[in-house]
């Protein structure tokens, strides 16, 4: 048996006790809504093309591969692929 898994395709890729780990591809213009997620604590990491993150309706990030962002999951977010690309968000349960 391995002692590693590796997952690569968007979707949920591991879920444990204390966190979900989920991986969201799109193409440019594509958006992921206005949510939140006020049982955890959030990593947001992008691994291919540009975002542009909305925290807030308001506070403005653009993410591009190595940039990552963390925030508490109260607030809400919204994500705009600015180029095809892919992200990958840690919840972490606080």
């Amino acid at each position: 048996m391995a002692a590693g898994i590796v997952k690569q395709d968007p979707g949920l890729l591991f879920e444990g006790t204390n966190f979900t780990i989920v991986k969201k591809a799109g193409k440019a213009g594509d958006v992921v809504g206005n949510h939140n997620h006020p049982e955890a604590n959030i990593i947001f990491t992008v691994v291919q093309g540009k975002v542009k993150v909305l925290l807030n309706q308001s506070e403005e990030h653009i993410l591009t591969p190595g940039k990552v962002l963390n925030f508490d999951g109260d607030n809400h977010i919204q994500a705009t692929f600015i180029t095809d690309g892919a992200f990958v968000v840690n919840l972490m349960k606080k």
